[in-house]
């Protein structure tokens, strides 16, 4: 069996069905309303479930070849139709022409062959869902349960005609006045009543057995299998509950109640496949049943619409004209209806300019970038019908590095969403999670779509995002600001301020001896220049904590070599290699000096490293560090401190970038990239260079920073 062989007879399953639907309801539209209550059934009653079994088999059997799923359900759902239509024809012919030449057929066809039409439910029930007999002993349950439903058909087919309608006076001259096609077998008669007197006694037995069956395939199915039988077994206990009541009720009431609870059977498989992607043709089945709702539904009230005004109106010309003018009238109605449909269906994505005009207004609304996405997300789902949206935005590199992304959800997670990167200057920032709905975004049309929405919402939500870093730096910034500050007046004021309030006293206190005792005044004198001495280192210092001055004085390169001098030692080497750098900035000094150390001194400390390499290069627009030791490395697990971070920060605070990865051939090392002043970097030179022997006070940099020699500083007001 092949593929083009189940789609020729999916097609052949929807002509026969669709002409036959249609027969059978403008049978009904003719004759219900002079006869509401007929002797057959009317023909909506087989066509209902026949469709609701025909819909979701079709789909199956053009998908899945032959699946025994897809057709018992598409061909059952055939015969359920074509009863119908049988049953409408024997209404039709029985109150207008007894002697149709399609009575007779369409008589044998609903009260013989219709006996087949409940078997469906058991194969359902021992079939579902892998279209496999249970093994072992179920297999043999299973086979007593389709042999207990063949019964009623085995009796209908083949027993006599008059032992069918012997308590049915209406029926029996309703076969009198149309006969019947002869498929009798040579039984005897009490045979035949043995036979059909355990008909629906085996019907019931069968049913219950079959739905044990299912029940127990439950037993050791998985979480999801569960699932999908779930829905099947509680519709089966209510189709069989309902066979309770049947002899309890008029006919009509018996058609709806075999109709709903055959279509709640169908209805079972349709979750199955939808919701817990039984067959993996879920989107397709979901799409196709509103469709045919809809265009059900729309049919439905266009004969209605006819019926009422043909009701109301007897010359046939006005009939006809109120008939042309209540569908115009109607038309726009119907396009809503269709609008709504498809919007259901395939979301808002028909109207493109519609959904970037809606989506740029809510995120010119939105205060904040999470808002922003939580916008993004619905708009996704609105375009697009999906109905779990997940979109995650990375933190932009450089801020707030250890930051989880953020996230907006729209809906209810599913198990297998789609995931689409989102992309924004040629750089992966992001991306959306997200199960597509009843029709999959797979059109170009489709992607150019998501591709507008994304771009338009990426743009928005970074710069939100940059603006709320930037904000953060600021503060940051200022707080940095405010710390130093507080520190440097500390350091004044706790530290440089008594040393000269001390000096002050020896002098005026020698000054005062000078006359009486000049040698205890001398000596006053010379213990008043120890303390400027004091005085002096401490002036040091905090020069050093704000700018170290070997960076005036001998220029980037050479004060890192000053410090690895110092930190060299027996076991520990420490080398740097780089251009001599001249007229860099001077927040692009500190920050490489600063972050150099740090690294030297944490791989003195913690790494137990003989070699540490120092590499510094640079171009127009960017100073790049590279610290390399051969130690033991940074454990994956580790946390990092406050060294680590610290290195960090310093980049952050330039706009520049820090990475610390594990060296080739073990050890760590930590890159960082410095944006320099947009200007050029002037080319080392003899005249530029410092070293020995210059004068300090031609060199460029100094002239250009205030004086931080003893004489300049004045006192602090409250020293």
């Amino acid at each position: 069996m092949t593929l083009r062989s189940s789609r020729i007879a999916t097609v052949v399953a929807l002509v026969v069905a669709g002409v036959a639907a249609i027969a059978a309801i403008a049978i009904d539209l003719r004759v219900l309303p002079e006869h509401p209550d007929p002797p057959m059934s009317s023909g909506w009653s087989g066509v209902l479930p026949g469709v609701a079994m025909l819909v979701p088999g079709a789909l199956l059997l053009w998908r899945l070849p032959w699946h025994p799923i897809a057709v018992v359900l598409t061909g059952f759902g055939t015969l359920w139709v074509v009863d119908g239509l049988a049953s409408a024809a024997v209404n039709l012919a029985w109150y207008t022409d007894r002697d149709a030449w399609w009575a007779p057929p369409a008589f044998w066809f609903f009260t013989r062959l219709g006996s087949v039409l409940l078997l469906p439910i058991v194969l359902l029930l021992v079939l579902f869902p892998d279209g496999r007999l249970r093994r072992g002993a179920w297999r043999v349950v299973s086979v007593v349960a389709i042999g207990l439903a063949l019964v009623m058909p085995f009796a209908f087919l083949f027993a006599p005609a008059a032992a069918l309608v012997a308590d049915e006076p209406e029926r029996a001259a309703m076969l009198d006045a149309f006969g019947s096609w002869s498929t009798d077998l040579p039984l005897p008669d009490p045979a035949w009543s043995v036979i059909l007197g355990a008909a629906l006694p085996c019907l019931a037995a069968s049913l219950v057995l079959s739905l044990v069956v299912c029940v127990s395939r439950r037993a050791r199915a998985s979480a999801e299998e569960r699932a999908q039988l779930r829905w099947l077994v509680w519709s089966g206990v209510v189709f069989v509950g309902s066979l309770l009541i049947y002899p309890l009720v008029p006919t009509v009431v018996v058609d709806v109640l075999l109709a709903v609870t055959i279509g709640l059977m169908s209805a079972a498989v349709v979750v199955a496949v939808t919701r817990y992607r039984l067959y993996e043709i879920d989107r397709l089945l979901s799409w196709t049943l509103v469709y045919a709702m809809l265009i059900a539904a729309i049919v439905a009230v266009d004969v209605l619409v006819v019926l009422l005004v043909g009701s109301a109106i007897d010359d046939r010309v006005a009939m006809l004209l109120a008939v042309v003018a209540v569908t115009i009238a109607y038309a726009p109605l119907r396009g809503r209806l269709f609008a709504f449909a498809n919007r259901l269906v395939n979301g808002r994505r028909a109207d493109p300019y519609a959904v970037v005009s809606s989506l740029g207004d809510r995120l010119d609304r939105s205060p904040h970038a999470r808002a922003q996405l939580d916008d993004l997300a619905s708009a996704v789902a609105e375009a697009f019908a999906s109905p779990y949206v997940r979109v995650e935005l990375d933190r932009p590199a450089g801020t707030s590095t250890d930051a989880a992304p953020l996230v907006a959800e729209h809906g209810t997670p599913t198990a297998r969403p789609v995931e689409i990167p989102i992309d924004h200057g040629g750089q992966v920032i992001g991306r959306i999670r997200m199960e597509p709905g009843r029709r999959p975004v797979g059109s170009e049309r489709d992607r150019r779509l998501l591709g507008d929405l994304v771009r338009l919402a990426a743009a928005a939500i970074r710069n939100a995002e940059l603006g709320r870093e930037l904000q953060a730096i600021r503060e940051r910034l200022v707080v940095a600001r405010e710390e130093e500050r507080s520190r440097l007046r500390r350091d004044l004021h706790d530290g440089l301020g008594p040393l000269l309030g001390g000096v002050k006293l020896r002098l005026e206190a020698a000054r005062n001896l000078a006359g009486r005792d000049p040698s205890r005044s001398l000596a006053l004198v010379d213990a008043a220049i120890d303390d400027q001495s004091a005085v002096i280192d401490e002036i040091r210092r905090i020069v050093h904590d704000l700018r170290p001055p070997a960076l005036d004085d001998v220029g980037l390169v050479r004060a890192l070599r000053q410090q690895a001098d110092r930190l060299t030692g027996p076991g520990f080497v420490v080398c740097v290699e780089g251009d001599l750098l001249s007229d860099l900035p001077p927040a692009a000094e500190v920050a490489a000096y600063r972050i150099v150390s740090e690294a030297l001194t944490n791989a003195r400390r913690h790494s137990g490293a003989a070699l540490v390499e120092v590499r510094l290069e640079h171009d127009e627009r960017m100073l790049r560090l590279t610290v390399r030791d051969d130690g033991s490395g940074i454990p994956a697990d580790a946390v990092p401190g406050v060294g680590l971070r610290s290195l960090r920060e310093r980049a952050d605070e330039l706009g520049g970038t820090l990475e610390i990865v594990a060296a080739d051939g073990g050890g760590t090392e930590i890159r960082a990239a410095l944006p320099l002043a947009s200007q050029p970097v002037a080319e080392p030179s003899a005249d530029t260079e410092p070293g020995p022997g210059r004068d300090p006070d031609h060199d460029p940099r100094r002239a250009a920073r205030p004086a931080t020699t003893p004489e300049h500083l004045e006192a602090p007001a409250d020293a």
